[in-house]
């Protein structure tokens, strides 16, 4: 599936389910912006917040994420706008993942309720609720990572077909994640370095690796040059970088932990941001439910677990790429497991993008799950499909014999031989023999491609592949033809 595919079949423009998918994050979090207005705030949020009203700048945080936030903020002056662009972020991106892996031009019904169900558990879990709320970099670092590896995806599934627009966007997307983290050049270099190698293997245009390069390269010297531009210094605090799901969320605490870290007082009513809604009725039930999900060791090791997630991403892809029979899908776990490895080598606890790319591998997995065209209600046959290969018949090649002196002659022996009505050309009398027996549109369309061969051509090539059978007999009957239809266009082109 390409991203011309979704042009032609699926179209560009949303329908209701897209509008369903989109709506779930919204409403929901929506209501936890509602209860934990302006936001959720950490030491490290307010300490974004004192660079933004004093105008002093240090390398505690992105200057790009922190210019961000200030943007934000001139727009409407209250943290609650910065949590309102990251939830709608998120839902945007959610969106377009799974329409991307729906087929709207088919009946997908079954495939859209699934999709509905597994964007509501995900909503409904408070971790990510909470941190799509959370003013700080690493949430929209996390939400850049998997929007990479979803790009990635669609690069794999275009192949030799990759075009400008996924160039443009992979470009801006590696931009946009060296200005969102610390270490985020350093992830945003080394995915950049692997897709280039996917690129020389499978795109013939050199024009796709310097449009890419340049993007890519340009836009972080762009955003590395902010900290020039506005002067950053070295970063005195030492300001712990707290979770706030997994600490809890107390925005006073916060307030006061970054203030006594700098020995100075919030004097600015951005500074003195505190919860509203704290202590009322419906903070407390909502709070309470979060709190559910952090003290319980179950809950908190199923649903806030990064190692969990990332163990069942492996074997989920391990099945995917047993079925489609193809490793490059595993290319798209590249980003996340070059943010691990930065984590464990920096101490960072930046493992979110973890958790969101597991919940997308599960979409994939669905829609594969459906294009195998097996019954849905019967789940366990997966592995079955998974298990078997797929079975490739063979059969004896017959001998064509062209003693006959007229078209109607070879026309009747072609029909005796293959056992084809011929209402239409040798040549389509064949090529449905070999569509039937190899079940595969890829030898028909090869040999669709060459329209202008003679019947004896055919003949050749049918007795050139019993002849090198004989020869080669480790080799597969479809490694063969693909051969010998090589051989063929070469021949072609050099007469």
């Amino acid at each position: 599936m390409n991203l011309n595919s979704i042009e032609s079949n699926r179209g560009l423009k949303l329908n209701y389910r897209d509008l369903a998918i989109l709506t779930i994050p919204i409403l929901i979090f929506s209501l936890y912006i509602y209860i934990y207005n302006p936001g959720v705030l950490t030491a490290s949020s307010y300490s974004q917040l004192h660079q933004i009203v004093t105008g002093q700048f240090t390398n505690a945080h992105p200057i790009f994420h922190t210019l961000f936030e200030k943007a934000c903020i001139k727009i409407f002056k209250s943290p609650i706008f910065i949590g309102i662009i990251q939830m709608v972020i998120f839902s945007l991106l959610w969106m377009i993942i799974c329409k991307y892996h729906r087929d709207d031009s088919a009946d997908s019904s079954n495939e859209f309720f699934i999709q509905f169900i597994i964007t509501l558990i995900i909503c409904l879990i408070p971790i990510n609720a909470i941190y799509s709320i959370t003013l700080s970099s690493n949430i929209l670092f996390s939400y850049s990572v998997m929007f990479l590896c979803f790009l990635i995806k669609v690069m794999i599934d275009e192949k030799s077909q990759i075009n400008n627009k996924l160039i443009i966007l992979i470009g801006i997307t590696l931009t946009i994640m060296s200005g969102l983290s610390t270490y985020g050049i350093y992830i945003a270099l080394f995915s950049l370095m692997i897709i280039l190698y996917y690129l020389f293997d499978n795109s013939p245009s050199e024009k796709t690796y310097i449009l890419l390069v340049g993007i890519a390269l340009v836009g972080m010297l762009l955003i590395g040059s902010l900290n020039f531009i506005y002067d950053v210094e070295n970063d005195t605090s030492n300001i712990k970088t707290n979770d706030a799901f997994e600490e809890g969320i107390n925005l006073e605490n916060a307030k006061n932990q970054f203030f006594s870290s700098i020995n100075d007082n919030p004097s600015n009513e951005l500074e003195k941001t505190d919860s509203i809604n704290i202590k009322n009725s419906k903070y407390n039930l909502v709070d309470s439910f979060v709190n559910l999900f952090r003290e319980n060791f179950i809950l908190d090791g199923l649903f806030n677990n990064p190692l969990l997630c990332m163990i069942f991403s492996i074997i989920l892809l391990v099945l995917i790429s047993t079925t489609i029979k193809s490793e490059e899908i595993f290319l798209m776990y590249a980003p996340a497991l070059l943010n691990l490895v930065l984590v464990v080598l920096t101490g960072q606890n930046n493992l979110y993008s973890t958790i969101l790319i597991f919940y997308m591998i599960i979409i994939i997995f669905i829609s594969l799950y459906f294009k195998v065209g097996f019954d849905p209600s019967n789940i366990s046959n997966i592995t079955q499909i998974i298990s078997k290969p797929k079975e490739i018949k063979t059969y004896e090649t017959p001998q064509l014999n062209y003693k006959e002196k007229t078209k109607t002659d070879k026309l009747n022996n072609v029909e005796k031989n293959y056992g084809v009505q011929n209402t239409y050309s040798p040549l389509e009398s064949v090529n449905e023999k070999i569509k039937e027996e190899y079940n595969s549109e890829d030898y028909y369309n090869k040999f669709e491609e060459l329209e202008d061969l003679t019947l004896e051509d055919i003949d050749t090539i049918l007795n050139e592949s019993k002849d090198k059978e004989t020869q080669q007999k480790e080799k597969s009957n479809s490694d063969l033809i693909n051969q010998i239809l090589k051989e063929m266009e070469i021949e072609k082109e050099n007469k």
